[in-house]
């Protein structure tokens, strides 16, 4: 069944993502009308989250912002297949690294990179970062229960030269690259909810008692990888721009977390300034803290 699902959706998407990027955005209105006034998709949970998240702000400009939300989270799917049949240079019109050469300066250092973003904006078209850096660049993903969607998802990363590996495999493989003199770059979605099981530090996050994944702090110290922040913005429909900042060149001189703190509140105060392109509709906040401390006692 799920080879039959794939193979449905592939031909639609093959076909309609020939079309330029302003007709797909006619399909993505349409889309937003039926998710958003008709499906009503997570709309629980997102105004769960942005109620908890700005009780500062009114009703009104809550749904302002949920409004936009579902725009954005609508555009984003198109943005995510447009790339099918394109190559580099036709979408760095889209994506527009402001500073790469941050980047740059630290290989010829010798200093591989962690790079951490959020789900905020559009972090697919990081595709295009090996084309504007000199390090080897390796992306994490979580695998897909649908093996052949999985597929798809990683071959459009991995179409102008991201490596795709893993957060099982991840360190291993860095560890095999460094020991081979390979200087890397890896990108990690560091907003993602942790297992339960393995939560093991806390932080207030949008307001909120927050679980927060190590493993970007763990190995960029055990490394000694500079720890950068890949601030993603939307300048209009369509367009992005990224500014890396650098969190930690010497990680190893930080104590425990500090470069987690560094990385939340980086990411925190880029939701606070346009909250409507993070992706609200993510259960961030599924395990509370009191519960998941009454099961270790």
């Amino acid at each position: 069944m799920d080879r039959v699902v794939y193979y449905l959706a592939y031909s639609f998407l093959w076909l309609i993502t020939w079309l330029p990027l302003r007709m797909l955005f006619i399909f993505s209105d349409f889309l937003f009308v039926l998710i958003y006034y008709f499906v009503g998709y997570r709309k629980d949970v997102v105004r769960e989250n942005l109620r908890n998240s700005f009780p500062e702000k009114d009703r009104s400009e809550l749904r302002r912002i949920e409004r936009k939300f579902y725009l954005h989270l609508c555009d984003s799917f198109i943005e995510w297949m447009y790339p099918l049949h394109r190559d580099a240079k036709h979408m760095a019109k889209y994506y527009h690294f402001k500073n790469p050469e941050v980047l740059n300066e630290l290989y010829a250092e010798g200093k591989g990179v962690v790079g951490i973003l959020g789900h905020y904006g559009n972090w697919e078209y990081l595709s295009l970062l090996p084309q504007y850096v000199d390090h080897k660049v390796w992306a994490i993903h979580l695998p897909q229960n649908n093996k052949y969607f999985n597929d798809l998802i990683n071959r459009l990363r991995s179409k102008f030269g991201v490596n795709m590996m893993t957060t099982a495999e991840s360190f291993r493989k860095l560890l095999l690259e460094a020991n081979a003199g390979e200087t890397t770059m890896t990108y990690f979605l560091a907003d993602q909810s942790p297992h339960r099981g393995k939560i093991k530090y806390w932080t207030t996050f949008l307001n909120q008692e927050t679980p927060v994944f190590l493993g970007a702090e763990q190995i960029a110290r055990k490394l000694n990888m500079a720890v950068v922040f890949f601030d993603i913005r939307k300048v209009k429909r369509g367009h992005y721009e990224i500014i890396f900042e650098v969190l930690a060149k010497n990680p190893r001189e930080f104590p425990d977390y500090a470069i987690t703190e560094m990385h939340v509140r980086a990411l925190e105060k880029r939701i606070q300034a346009e909250p409507a392109f993070w992706l609200w509709s993510h259960k961030r906040w599924k395990h509370k803290r009191k519960d998941v401390e009454k099961l270790e006692m």
